[in-house]
């Protein structure tokens, strides 16, 4: 809604949003890697000095909607039954939500469609990972029954699990781009997250690898 703004500020937010639009359509139909800055401008109608107006870097634009998700992702795992263990919490509630996010623009995948992230996208982002395993373990928290804090055990173990299931989660992406397009090779992305979550649970029960398979 742009009710109570003035003339200036909704042209600002009319502008942010064309430029945001423009990037997704783009990065949908290119991809992320083969769409420049200047192709989002073109696009959206604007300069290159309006777009770092209102954007640090291409990367800022890939973001923001994988931000706006993490507190959806969080719910979810809230949600889950209290006897399911953590990682199983965050597993069924990042599948069950999975299809949604796709919907989204962007989503998380994007992420890894051109590779895993570089040093760039880290850079201009340092928050996001730190935010995304927040926002697990502040989660995986308040499925805790209790009276009042957790002792420092019980947050050291939420804080490894929750970084754990972020690393599935991003090993998961990862190996999606890694097998490539080949339908013969490639197993769907969430066979893969469920996968990187098996390989969790067997660790927890002294899994090794079948060097002879």
């Amino acid at each position: 809604m742009t009710t109570g703004l003035g003339k200036r500020e909704e042209h600002k937010l009319a502008t942010r949003r064309a430029i945001q639009s423009a990037a997704d359509a783009l990065f949908d139909s290119r991809g992320y890697a083969d769409t420049t800055i200047r192709d989002i401008t073109e696009a959206a109608g604007v300069t290159e000095r309006t777009f770092f107006r209102y954007f640090a870097s291409k990367e800022a634009l890939l973001v923001r909607d994988i931000e706006e998700m993490l507190p959806i992702l969080g719910a979810a795992i809230r949600r889950r039954p209290a006897g399911e263990h953590p990682l199983e919490a965050v597993e069924n509630s990042f599948v069950s939500l999975f299809d949604r996010m796709q919907k989204s623009r962007p989503n998380l995948s994007w992420l890894f469609h051109d590779g895993p992230p570089g040093p760039k996208l880290a850079k201009s982002t340092p928050g996001l990972l730190l935010q995304f395993e927040q926002e697990i373990i502040d989660a995986l928290a308040d499925r805790i029954p209790r009276s009042g804090d957790l002792d420092p055990g019980e947050q050291f173990a939420i804080q490894v699990l929750a970084r754990c299931a972020v690393a599935a989660l991003r090993s998961a992406g990862i190996r999606y781009w890694q097998l490539g397009q080949s339908p013969a090779a490639r197993a769907g992305e969430v066979d893969l997250i469920k996968q990187a979550f098996a390989v969790l649970r067997d660790s927890r029960t002294g899994w090794t690898p079948n060097r002879n398979a």
